[in-house]
């Protein structure tokens, strides 16, 4: 992937949950970027430029539009400023792309893609991919979110089941607002029925997230997968 620099513009915002939003982006020139990839983004705010990378959630088929998943965060972070549409109006840059967990890394026919929070954006990117893959046999995408209404691109998953044998989902939620909720707690508590081995698995999520399952997943299996972490903070 050849690193560029570039000016974007946004074209649209839309509401994924409460706490996350996605961010389209218009670019002067493609991007060539490979699923799993992140950019910097830069924004200038009263003369003071602003810096944070989000990873790609699109599909790479239109590298000339990308769009971005941003969760909330502080109110005075740069985050926040994406969940207002003043935002369209500032200078904003982008540069990348850039990232090692991409998915021209994956080794194994069986994938596992496990997303927590926010990190369920990257898996999406990741899927785009891999079902264009005809070496790839099966995908287990599970995601890990704190309500039900905090499942993100459970629609998208649900049509990619619907249209791909290949791929199965399953969504764990730690505060259940349905008591009956079959995948209740936290995505360590819901794999252990999982065959990891001569797997892939990509993990995305916060450090100690992404730590603790690697060491369930390895405390599963004699021989451990191949592992790709995406961990941010």
């Amino acid at each position: 992937m050849m690193l560029k620099k570039m000016p974007a513009v946004i074209t649209d915002i839309r509401e994924l949950s409460p706490t996350a939003c996605e961010v389209h982006l218009r670019l002067p020139e493609p991007l060539y970027f490979l699923p799993g990839a992140f950019v910097n983004t830069f924004l200038t705010v009263d003369g003071k430029k602003m810096r944070r990378a989000y990873s790609i959630s699109s599909s790479p088929s239109n590298q000339e539009e990308i769009s971005l998943s941003i969760r909330k965060g502080s109110p005075d972070g740069m985050s926040a400023l994406f969940f207002d549409e003043s935002v369209k109006s500032l200078p904003l840059e982008i540069m990348g792309p850039l990232g090692r967990n991409t998915i021209d890394h994956i080794q194994h026919p069986k994938v596992f893609l496990f997303g927590f929070g926010i990190g369920a954006s990257v898996v999406k990117g990741m899927l785009h991919g891999l079902l264009d893959d005809s070496r790839v046999q099966s995908v287990m995408v599970v995601t890990g979110s704190r309500t039900e209404e905090e499942i993100l691109y459970k629609d998208f998953f649900g049509s990619v089941v619907e249209q791909d044998s290949r791929v199965q989902t399953r969504f764990v939620v730690s505060r259940p607002q349905d008591s009956d909720y079959p995948y209740s707690g936290y995505i360590q508590s819901h794999i252990a029925d999982f065959d990891f081995k001569d797997a892939s698995v990509y993990i995305c999520g916060t450090g100690n997230m992404c730590e603790e399952l690697r060491i369930q997943i390895e405390n599963l299996t004699e021989n451990p997968p191949q592992f790709l972490i995406e961990a941010f903070d």
